[in-house]
């Protein structure tokens, strides 16, 4: 599945194979050039983000944000599991709260959800 996210900014979702882990894998491409990927997980109720990097030569443009953000507006309830502590403030930047050592989430607000449901 490929999805527009806005400023030639593309998020395409990869087929789950077993041989690289039970995880949803989701390219990043700017103008069509890969500038990142990230490692999540898909379920009924949550998302889990386990990982998302955006190469070092495309950093500080806001593709991670802009991810996120998309995410945020699929999704009521997202997970940052395993958050290392250089992107800590990335996350509570974006709305995250602290649950746990390394783990942060995002709810979708009963205004959110209004919002959404319009």
């Amino acid at each position: 599945m490929r999805v527009s996210i806005g400023r030639a900014l593309e998020l395409t979702q990869l087929p789950r194979r077993e041989e690289i882990g039970a995880y949803d894998w989701f390219d990043i491409e700017f103008s069509g050039t890969q500038v990142g990927k990230a490692r999540c997980r898909l379920e009924a109720d949550r998302l889990t983000i386990f990982s998302i990097m955006i190469y070092p030569e495309f950093e500080r443009r806001g593709f991670a944000r802009a991810v996120i953000d998309h995410f945020k507006e699929e999704s009521d309830y997202i997970i940052a599991d395993r958050v290392r502590c250089t992107a800590r403030e990335f996350w509570l930047k974006l709305g995250f709260v602290a649950e746990g050592k390394d783990c942060f989430a995002w709810r979708r607000s009963r205004i959110d959800w209004a919002k959404k449901s319009n």
